[in-house]
């Protein structure tokens, strides 16, 4: 069973870094190809600013699971390296079972969104794309990184050291820890 979790886990990593990847990719060659026309053929294209607005939201919500994942979301430290290894655990697990708590509780709203734009049938202006297959991104990005916080959390329980994120170790990261 754990074996079948770590290669559901390691596909949706592999996922994740790939759609942020292609996603930036994606957005800056639209947005060149955007420029170009504008300046050199006087000529702007209407599908570009669609474009680059669904890969900001892939970006931006695929890539918070994936920084929630390797541990490289902003934090602040100054209190964890005040406290001792065992209570920087606690205030860890706390931290991550609430975040995870907000996580999904903004993943509910974005379904419950993404489900209405589904159920009145909108579509994007220029390419008419069906609206919720963009913004389905959003509870999915909320939901996924939720899940990793969890998952902090219970390394931080059962385990033995300073866990930042499933991947990230406190001594790692540059969080100290006193014994």
């Amino acid at each position: 069973m754990l074996g079948i979790l770590t290669a559901v886990n390691n596909a949706i990593e592999k996922f994740e870094r790939l759609a942020v990847a292609w996603s930036i990719i994606i957005m800056a060659g639209v947005s060149i190809i955007n420029v170009i026309g504008r300046n050199v053929f006087q000529h702007s294209f209407t599908w570009a600013e669609e474009i680059t607005q669904f890969t900001i939201v892939w970006v931006t919500f695929i890539g918070l699971s994936y920084a929630a994942r390797k541990g490289v979301h902003i934090r602040m430290t100054a209190i964890f390296d005040l406290l001792s290894l065992k209570w920087s655990r606690i205030l860890m697990v706390i931290i991550s079972l609430c975040t995870a708590a907000l996580l999904f509780f903004l993943a509910w709203y974005g379904f419950q969104y993404t489900l209405k734009l589904y159920t009145i049938q909108r579509h994007t202006l220029g390419l008419q794309i069906p609206l919720y297959l963009i913004i389905m991104w959003v509870p999915i990005g909320f939901a996924s990184a939720g899940i990793q916080y969890i998952h902090t959390a219970i390394m931080n329980i059962t385990g033995h050291d300073l866990y930042i994120s499933p991947t990230l170790k406190g001594v790692e990261a540059g969080v100290s820890q006193k014994i």
